[in-house]
């Protein structure tokens, strides 16, 4: 299932009537303010640890970063001591990096690649990579130790195309139930592990909590001002048409201003969103904390960020296309694509640390969003109906009024 032709067509009208729209939209709610200590209250902040960081499908991998059998990397935006691994028939699984001895890291290094098996370093237990426990010396000094009960604590984890997803939770439903309505209109994806390639993986840390970043690409409403040397020489800011999806997932095109196209050299990745890509700038929100951003018909990028304490958190981007970076034809061009797509994202940086600043220091009391900011709300009730609301002390809920405008 991907998009529909009339699908495509509403998007694209949608963003094209809000650059004409002259009034606020008959019908939609006015907004709450959004308590500001949501952005930094360090109870807040470890409810949405357990609930939304502890029982979500987190995107933390691109598979091109685990090709080979014995290929990890240690999950280190997670908080926990998590490893995903590529096993010997091609499975990709997750477990967390901790030996079922004494506790110690099975691997130091961030990356790399484990042989055909996990030693720690400490006692030299030995795992398979599938978690079995396989071998341990002087198994003389032990007494009947059961080996499945000692196998690597595995860690719910699956793959949408070439994406890698972890969930803490093991009785969290499975990832195509929570990607819901983005994987029917990116079915494709299910099909690129290989065709879609990673260029490069940056990181960068952030003094901010890690919804200011979030909030930053999922609306357009600061376009002309923070990027008004940039981005905004190409994107009309108000036309930008906004559909809001279950499970607080949402949609975005934001179009290009007239006489301005989108030419690209790379094979297309999408055709089942048909010229989206080359209409603007397209995307989608997935909760809590992805963002899937196509900069033209073969080029797109993930973005999320984590929370690393209740005001700072790192910014991960997977940069990826339909060639890859050492392609002859399109290398040169997708290295000065990434580059300026990253100037563009890290303009946002440059200004996010304020409003941290501002909300620690007690300046500001509540967010005030508009209509054009209403991913960013819908980001907040989904925060809250999955912490539980009765959970949350009543001066940082907010309350639920967008029901009635999330599209089926």
């Amino acid at each position: 299932m991907t998009m529909s032709t009339s699908q495509i067509e509403l998007v694209k009208q949608r963003a094209a009537d809000e650059g004409d729209r002259g009034s606020y939209p008959a019908g939609f709610p006015v907004l709450p303010p959004v308590p500001a200590a949501r952005y930094g209250d360090a109870a807040f902040a470890a409810l949405e640890d357990e609930a939304v960081f502890g029982r979500t499908w987190l995107m933390v991998a691109h598979a091109d970063e685990l090709r080979e059998p014995g290929a990890y990397r240690q999950v280190t935006q997670l908080g926990r001591p998590v490893v995903v691994v590529r096993d010997h028939d091609g499975r990709i699984r997750a477990f967390y990096n901790t030996c079922k001895h004494r506790g110690a890291a099975l691997v130091a290094e961030e990356s790399g690649n484990t042989g055909r098996r996990f030693t720690c370093p400490y006692h030299n237990w030995v795992y398979a990579l599938d978690g079995e426990l396989v071998g341990f010396p002087d198994a003389n000094n032990f007494s009947d130790l059961d080996r499945d009960c000692l196998a690597l604590t595995p860690i719910r984890c699956e793959t949408w195309g070439p994406l890698v997803f972890v969930n803490l939770d093991p009785h969290a439903g499975p990832l195509a139930d929570h990607l819901g309505p983005v994987a029917a209109d990116l079915s494709e994806l299910g099909a690129m592990d290989g065709s879609l390639h990673l260029l490069t993986h940056r990181e960068r840390g952030v003094p901010v909590n890690w919804k200011v970043p979030v909030d930053a690409n999922i609306e357009t409403y600061h376009v002309n001002y923070v990027h008004k040397n940039s981005a905004a020489l190409g994107l009309r800011q108000a036309s930008t048409g906004i559909q809001l999806l279950a499970n607080g997932h949402s949609r975005m095109l934001i179009r290009l201003h007239d006489g301005i196209h989108i030419d690209s050299p790379l094979p297309t990745l999408f055709a089942g969103v048909g010229d989206l890509p080359s209409s603007g700038t397209f995307s989608y929100h997935v909760f809590p904390n992805l963002s899937v951003v196509f900069g033209n018909p073969g080029f797109l990028f993930f973005v999320t960020n984590w929370p690393t304490g209740p005001t700072s958190s790192t910014y991960h981007v997977h940069w990826c296309a339909s060639a890859a970076l050492h392609d002859p034809d399109h290398g040169a061009y997708l290295d000065r694509f990434v580059k300026l797509n990253q100037s563009v994202l890290f303009e946002d940086l440059t200004v996010l640390p304020g409003i941290q600043a501002s909300v620690d220091a007690g300046a500001i009391d509540s967010i005030q969003l508009n209509y054009q900011e209403r991913r960013i709300y819908h980001v907040h009730e989904t925060i809250d109906r999955v912490i539980g609301p009765d959970r949350i002390p009543e001066q940082l809920r907010v309350p639920q009024v967008l029901g009635p405008h999330v599209e089926a």
